[in-house]
């Protein structure tokens, strides 16, 4: 009888801590989300060009809407159309593989918000599909026009996000002409080539090569190891760390985890839940997660009214994939 009764207060506290937990997630999502959608509002009053850091708070308030969040539904459709309009009106540079400033790195995250906003085919995704097929190079891979680590300079985060990109709104695309459908599917062909012979070093290379592994549906054994590189690169803190001699940070454990599930891996698993606690335990009062800038401007500063001074840009983005590795592990609403 003792025995039943303890097995009993045991089964009670675990659904307790479980309850708790999922309190915390909700609450850091909560949190973050005030941030980004604060952040992405200011910056197109600020700018009127495109942002692979701010407008990628699409991704996460759609997302979070379909989790059962309170999402400003004006956010993320004015944030989509910016995406957009950034575009359009130079499409006729555009379709000749110029007129784009990110190049393949910009093209390719811009299709990835389109995407998330929910933009059906048009005449600007066709251009940017178009624009990558173009600026693919020979080998295959789609280089980045600049190295300003962790987030522009890896070829594999361009092939990831070029390769989902091809698929939705090329291949998928009914109304793409014949002509730049077989563009397209070349420029697949050669994408996987080209992951097949090339080996991923930084935490950003390897996260991005499992995801573009996924999107080129390679072998199940292919995608296995490239998970188990990261895996095993996970720190006792529960985090990943941009480089091995640098110190986890929410950017490079929010790429890894979303690129872990995104292959696969449940966000019940251990691996996961340890991300997820260093995640919440790493998040700052004001929704924000901060990571220190590692590259070089290119531009003058301006000041966004984010938090994290000259690393705003990274910050922000940094909790933008910190939210999107926590939404996975918040079950959809019914």
């Amino acid at each position: 009888m003792a025995r039943t009764f303890f097995a009993l207060l045991v089964l009670a506290a675990t659904a307790q801590s479980a309850r708790s937990a999922d309190v915390d997630v909700r609450t850091a999502i909560e949190r973050g989300l005030k941030r980004v959608q604060t952040a992405a509002s200011n910056y197109i009053e600020n700018r009127s060009c495109f942002s692979c850091h701010h407008q990628l708070a699409v991704p996460v308030l759609a997302e979070a809407r379909e989790r059962g969040f309170t999402v400003d539904s004006w956010v993320l459709w004015s944030q989509t159309e910016v995406t957009r309009e950034s575009f359009r009106p130079k499409l006729d540079r555009i379709v000749k593989g110029q007129g784009v400033p990110g190049a393949n790195t910009m093209a390719a995250y811009a299709l990835f918000v389109l995407e998330a906003g929910g933009a059906v085919p048009d005449e600007t995704t066709t251009g940017l599909v178009q624009f990558l097929t173009i600026q693919q190079h020979r080998d295959g891979s789609w280089p980045a026009v600049a190295d300003r680590p962790p987030s522009e300079g890896s070829p594999f985060t361009n092939a990831a996000l070029a390769i989902r990109a091809l698929n939705v709104y090329g291949l998928q695309n009914e109304s793409l002409p014949t002509e730049l459908r077989t563009k397209v599917q070349a420029s697949l062909a050669d994408g996987r080539n080209w992951l097949e012979k090339h080996t991923p070093k930084t935490t950003e290379d390897k996260a991005f090569y499992l995801r573009a592994l996924v999107e080129a549906k390679s072998p199940a054994a292919t995608v296995k190891k490239a998970r188990s590189l990261l895996v095993d690169e996970q720190r006792s803190d529960g985090g990943w760390a941009q480089l091995p001699d640098l110190q986890s940070d929410a950017y490079a454990t929010g790429i890894v985890l979303t690129a872990l599930h995104r292959s696969g891996v449940s966000a019940s698993d251990d691996v996961y839940q340890k991300g997820v606690a260093y995640l919440l335990d790493s998040q700052h009062d004001d929704g924000a997660w901060l990571v220190k800038t590692r590259s070089r401007p290119v531009q003058f500063f301006f000041d966004n009214g984010d938090p994290g001074g000259k690393s705003q840009f990274i910050s922000t983005m940094a909790t933008n994939w910190a939210l999107l590795a926590l939404l996975n592990a918040v079950d959809r609403k019914p």
